[in-house]
């Protein structure tokens, strides 16, 4: 069982606060931007139908959302849970999953983001390790990984596995 996270976590220029069915609109908006969701290794359903479902059961489990001042969103977090090959979960371990609207990239809002996450994590939770999937030519995320300590231990479909230990 994992500890309890305290949400909000907010920094100088963010709120991270979990998200939830009233958030749903926003999230799909940000969502539709294709080229974002690919860079972030999304596998949503193309038909709208079925992404606003799948989105919407993520609300309610693991879907952190990031907002500035003013309550905009510019931003998710997310953590998956890892499953083995035999289809048993992996205690103490999960997936790692973050995007950054496009129009707000270069200003370190991201990296802001991840470090009061992280340490949030690494404080409040059973969490042991982090595994994150990134596009190949994700410079600026794969930069952004390695910043918070993530090695490279795979290649798999056009994006490298990274993991970190907390």
């Amino acid at each position: 069982m994992h500890k309890q996270l305290l949400w909000p976590i907010k920094t100088a220029r963010l709120v991270i606060k979990m998200g939830c069915q009233d958030d749903l609109q926003a999230v799909l908006k940000l969502l539709s931007d294709g080229e974002l969701v690919r860079l972030s290794g999304l596998q949503l359903p193309d038909d709208q139908m079925m992404r606003g479902w799948a989105v919407n059961n993520w609300l309610g489990q693991q879907l952190l959302l990031i907002t500035d001042p003013a309550g905009q969103l510019v931003g998710l977090i997310s953590l998956f849970p890892i499953y083995a090959s035999d289809g048993n979960y992996q205690a103490h371990a999960m997936e790692l999953g973050y995007l950054l609207r496009r129009d707000r990239w270069g200003r370190g809002i991201m990296s802001e983001a991840l470090a009061a996450f992280l340490q949030a994590l690494a404080k409040n939770s059973d969490i042991k390790r982090l595994q994150a999937y990134v596009a190949i030519d994700n410079l600026r995320s794969r930069s952004l990984l390695k910043k918070f300590k993530f090695d490279q231990i795979g290649n798999e479909n056009g994006y490298l596995k990274m993991v970190k230990a907390l």
